[in-house]
């Protein structure tokens, strides 16, 4: 049995849960879609759209800042992870090639 001293984090970077909107843009269509983040980490973002994306899709994301004084978080993202959640919406997890 482990305790928290012998805990050691398995992901490269930590995830910060957010709850803030994300503007999804698929650069081949130029169509915009919304969603719903859930977490964000210096390596991915995880949210909740509507659309599902297809694995290794390549999207711009837009999350806007909780703060107005903090300017959002653009990037283009790589879809690793699309799963139907039992609300007709989808969980997305993509790896953040570049921030803009």
């Amino acid at each position: 049995m482990s305790t928290d001293r012998e805990y050691e984090e398995k992901r490269d970077f930590i995830r910060m849960f957010v709850d803030a909107k994300v503007e999804i843009t698929d650069p081949e269509s130029g169509k915009r879609y919304e969603g719903d983040s859930i977490n964000l980490s210096a390596g991915g973002v995880a949210f909740v759209s509507s659309q599902p994306f297809d694995i290794d899709k390549t999207l711009d994301v837009k999350v806007s800042s909780v703060q107005s004084k903090l300017p959002p978080l653009s990037a283009e993202l790589v879809v690793i992870r699309c799963e139907k959640q039992s609300d007709d919406h989808y969980e997305i997890a993509g790896s953040i090639q570049n921030v803009s």
